[in-house]
């Protein structure tokens, strides 16, 4: 047990122990990456060394990693001025990208995005799913239940024409009526037309006429 413990639990500790800081660094009036950029990033509580460092490749990205659940310091190196952002770097990592607007001798960080773009992201898609499974799956199944229910009101008005020949004929529209007033129900339950409780007792006495009468027919058809 020990083994397998150390097994599972090892290779976890060893990926929270360093976890990626990326982005890219970007020229905000032109949109083309800026390269060969120093960037560097600090512990907010430690600012006298730099935790790591790296310089920005040809498409203006950087990664380091860096210990998480912390809070840290990127700056940007661009000759006499250094703009900065702090950020939380959590056991995910972290996303920064600079977006960077030259004004005289100074620079303006005009655009970021961080990890909170990804979490916002995963969070619609996450709700879009429940809304998918809960709400289209309900209309669906609503939807299938009114065109069944429909489909049993059509053979129960033609069986009215029609008459009843014999026993077996009178027992299966029978059937039918009760199928029917059942998926009324449940029509009506999932309308909110009707509470729950009422729903599973009116249900429960249809459903219990119902096995009656396809007993009987199964026992007249093996005759």
């Amino acid at each position: 047990m020990v083994i397998i413990l150390a097994i599972i639990l090892i290779p976890g500790i060893c990926i929270a122990s360093a976890v990626p800081v990326q982005g890219h660094v970007r020229d905000q009036d032109t949109g083309k990456p800026m390269k060969e950029i120093v960037v560097e990033i600090y512990d907010t509580n430690n600012p006298a060394k730099p935790v790591a460092n790296s310089t920005t490749d040809e498409s203006g990205y950087y990664k380091f990693d860096v210990e998480p659940n912390r809070n840290y310091d990127i700056y940007v190196r661009l000759g006499k001025v250094n703009p900065s952002k702090t950020i939380y770097v959590g056991t995910g990592g972290a996303i920064q990208d600079f977006r960077l607007s030259t004004k005289g001798n100074w620079v303006e960080i005009t655009e970021e995005s961080g990890l909170w773009v990804v979490v916002v992201v995963a969070i619609f898609i996450i709700l879009f799913i429940i809304f998918d499974q809960l709400y289209l799956k309900k209309r669906r199944m609503l939807k299938a239940l009114e065109k069944e229910t429909s489909e049993l009101e059509k053979k129960l008005d033609k069986d009215v024409v029609e008459g009843e020949t014999n026993e077996l004929d009178s027992l299966k529209k029978e059937r039918d009526r009760l199928k029917y007033m059942i998926n009324r129900t449940k029509i009506k339950y999932h309308k909110r037309e009707i509470d729950e409780e009422s729903f599973r007792e009116i249900v429960r006495d249809y459903q219990k006429k119902l096995i009656e009468v396809e007993t009987k027919i199964e026992e007249i058809e093996k005759e």
